[in-house]
Parts: structure tokens; sequence; C-alpha cells
């Protein structure tokens, strides 16, 4: 951990890979830019999120978010968590689009001393849209990777990180642009990586599949709210 899919920020190029799928997945699309309130406000806007089964224990799942898109090289070490953020993965068990469990991440402080508290896999508090810590206490915490440094921490079979990656989504947009607009009717081969050179912030988490239920079949997502105070 974390996995090569999530390799080390980049200094000077890029590299990606797409994720395989934990089973079978519908891709629905990738999100690097927003509306001008989460443009403003990076670390909560959600670029991709990711589930696949670990390259190196067949038993184990990685469930992963990113955030904070677009951070070049000459911007490692200065991009964080929203201390007051509530980062969720939340999983459907039975097919019926309502989370049955969550992961929570919850950063604390700010800077090279930042941590991410871990929640989960656990039952929500409530479905939907929430701001409500599922648990009284994390069940494990590990410092924020800032910058080409590698911080995990595992408890009880789970491996957990938090931190600065390249950017794992590959995309070729110049190219998508020239098909939308009718100038080109096929993407190019091999393609052209728009986010090659660029970081992000993620949130990965490698556990063990059994932790999320019998059915080999689980829908995941993510999302992002304010913790309000006292939750």
């Amino acid at each position: 951990m974390p996995d090569s899919r999530f390799r080390r920020p980049l200094v000077l190029t890029g590299f990606v890979a797409l994720a395989a799928a934990v089973t079978a997945v519908a891709i629905k699309a990738a999100d690097h830019r927003d509306s001008t309130l989460l443009t403003a406000n990076p670390s909560v806007d959600i670029n991709d999120v990711y589930a696949f089964k670990s390259p190196t224990n067949p038993a184990n799942v990685v469930l992963a978010m990113t955030v904070s898109p677009f951070v070049a090289p000459s911007e490692n070490g200065t991009r964080f968590f929203e201390p007051n953020a509530l980062y969720q993965i939340k999983i459907d068990t039975n097919g019926d689009a309502i989370e049955d469990l969550v992961i929570q991440a919850i950063p604390s402080g700010q800077g090279s001393t930042q941590t991410m508290r871990f929640f989960g896999p656990v039952k929500p508090l409530k479905t939907g849209a929430t701001t409500r810590v599922a648990k009284s206490r994390a069940d494990l915490e590990v410092q924020v990777s800032a910058n080409l440094e590698t911080y995990t921490r595992t408890r009880n079979g789970v491996t957990a990180f938090a931190g600065l990656r390249d950017d794992p989504f590959f995309f070729d947009l110049t190219q998508f642009r020239a098909v939308v607009s009718g100038q080109a009717s096929s993407f190019r081969n091999p393609g052209i990586d728009t986010f090659a050179g660029f970081n992000t912030l993620a949130i990965v988490i490698e556990l063990p599949a059994a932790m999320l239920g019998a059915n080999p079949n689980v829908g995941i997502w993510a999302t992002t709210s304010r913790l309000r105070a006292g939750a």
C-alpha cells in the first residue's frame, strides 16, 4: 500500500494506469472540473473513485477516491485535505443504490503535520447526504503524505493511505474534443494523457473483501461534506 496504480507524486513527468474493477463495473464519467464553488475549494472537489482487487492479495479489495485536481509538481507539499470536511466512500451491498456501509475519513490539523482518521467500514447512522460521523472512535489514523514520502497504517487487516499521488486517471482530452466536434471519428492509439504531469490528493484503503459482505457485486461511490460543530 498504496497500490501501484497510485504512484508516488510526479516530480517531472507522468505515468498512470486505469484500475480494474472489483468484479465488473460500468464507468460513468470522470470529473476534474466543476462549478465555481468547488473550483475554489479543490480539497473537497472529487475527481474519481476506484474499486479493484488487490494485485498482491486476491482476498482483498482496494477502494480509493481522489480530490484536488491538477496539482502541478511545483505545488507538491502545498496541497492538503480540508480540515473540517468529511470524506466518505459509500458501499451498496444489495443493489438498491443506498449505502449499507461507509468508510469515513476525517483530516486533523493542517500542513506537514496533518493526519487522517479512518472509520469503518461501518453501517451509517443516516443514509444520503449527511455530516454525521458513524463511530465515536477512529479505527486507525495515518499521517498524510504531503510530498514524495509514503505513510501507511495497518490495523486488523485494514491498510490506509492519504496524501499526494500521481493522478491515476488517463484521458486524451484533445482527441475527445475532436471526436465531439466531428473533426475525428475515433480516439488515438496510443492516446496522449492530458493528466500526465499532474498530481492529486488520494484517499486509499485496502481491506478484506469479506468486510463488504457476501455479495460479490457491490456499488461504490464517494461524497465530501462539511462537518458540523460537534459532529
